[in-house]
């Protein structure tokens, strides 16, 4: 009887995580139609629908290496760029619980040699982009020779003697913020960023092909980025000056993995409800744009219906994931091409398909 429920586990868990599983309200030939410019030897995508807990369909089109020629799948880890601030966003998150921060914990109090500006600048606006930090991408001399590493951006801030503007007034999307959210784990843990998040997030959630991204990190199953110029010709565009900054954007993850991340989010395994909560709450909104962001994600609303997204866009690559909390819907789409944001179209459109009727179809869905 054990042997016989194995199997019948085994062929579920088969049917899970396939590229081929399909059903729902979308059929296999309209989400081909949808991934019709991913398909062949080009650089590629992979898309997950999930749903109250249920994969609802998956797909994978195209190549996530164009040299080798080898395929794209639900296993492929695609480098996250700015999604990867929900995972930054989370180890804060439990330190917070444990204790060791809390929301209005200020720089100046983590870093003793911090300007007199961080006095100002709290955990609170560091994960909301409302802390005013300087762009470290602006400040980073031309002729560099390695990529810029998180370590650095700090030494940048602490050479400033000034922000964009007072701490807590405004709102200004800043890559400079994670990555010093990425030292604040490192000082508070005692741990490398990337030992806390496969400690504390990735192998707790046996997310064991997850990786934070070093020149020395042996990514498996790894999608390298490209760019498509002039419809046809592909340009290999993998890594830039900034690709190796951890907190903004150093995650390599797959669909398969995503999906425990997912589930460890809705079913509040990493941290308490009330904290994911926050996370998804808009701690900042303007209610002019309809757009806030919480805790590493951005937010908007349809009517009381909040969707929260984050895209992650990078040299190579174009990410994206859109969910509706309250209908346990999320739309999951990887990508390794650079600038696309055909992806972010696809996944409204099938955010549309199964919602209900809560969240409208694109005005434009062509691809």
């Amino acid at each position: 009887m054990i042997k016989s429920a194995s199997v019948v586990l085994l062929f579920l868990l088969f049917f899970i995580f396939t590229d081929y599983l399909s059903f729902g309200q979308i059929d296999r030939k309209k989400m081909d139609s949808l991934f019709s410019k991913y398909q062949g030897k080009v650089p590629g995508a992979v898309v997950m629908i999930i749903k109250n807990d249920t994969v609802r369909m998956t797909g994978s089109y195209g190549l996530a290496n164009v040299e080798s020629g080898l395929s794209s799948t639900t296993k492929t880890n695609y480098r996250m760029a700015s999604v990867s601030k929900q995972f930054t966003a989370m180890a804060i998150l439990q330190l917070i619980n444990q204790n060791k921060l809390s929301f209005n914990t200020t720089l100046d109090k983590i870093f003793p040699n911090f300007p007199d500006y961080g006095k100002e600048i709290t955990i609170q606006h560091l994960l909301t982009h409302t802390s005013g930090l300087l762009d470290y991408e602006n400040l980073m001399k031309e002729d560099r020779a390695e990529p810029i590493l998180d370590h650095e951006v700090l030494l940048l801030m602490e050479q400033q003697d000034s922000v964009k503007f007072k701490p807590g007034t405004q709102y200004s999307y800043s890559n400079t913020a994670y990555a010093i959210l990425s030292q604040i784990v490192e000082k508070i843990s005692g741990k490398a960023y990337a030992d806390y998040m496969k400690d504390h997030i990735f192998d707790p959630l046996k997310m064991y092909n997850s990786v934070i991204y070093t020149k020395e990190t042996k990514i498996k199953n790894r999608a390298f980025g490209y760019t498509l110029k002039d419809g046809d010709k592909i340009s290999f565009t993998d890594q830039s000056m900034t690709s190796a900054v951890q907190g903004d954007g150093g995650v390599y993850t797959s669909l398969s993995d995503y999906y425990l991340w997912n589930q460890a989010l809705q079913n509040h395994i990493l941290i308490p409800a009330y904290l994911q909560e926050k996370a998804y709450a808009p701690q900042y909104f303007d209610k002019e744009k309809n757009e806030g962001y919480g805790y590493g994600w951005r937010i908007k609303f349809l009517g009381n219906t909040m969707i929260v997204s984050h895209s992650g866009h990078t040299r190579g690559f174009t990410n994206y994931v859109v969910k509706i909390p309250d209908q346990n819907l999320t739309v999951v789409i990887f990508s390794n091409r650079n600038d696309d944001d055909t992806v972010l179209k696809i996944g409204d459109v099938l955010l549309a398909e199964f919602s209900e009727g809560i969240f409208p179809a694109p005005a434009d869905t062509k691809n």
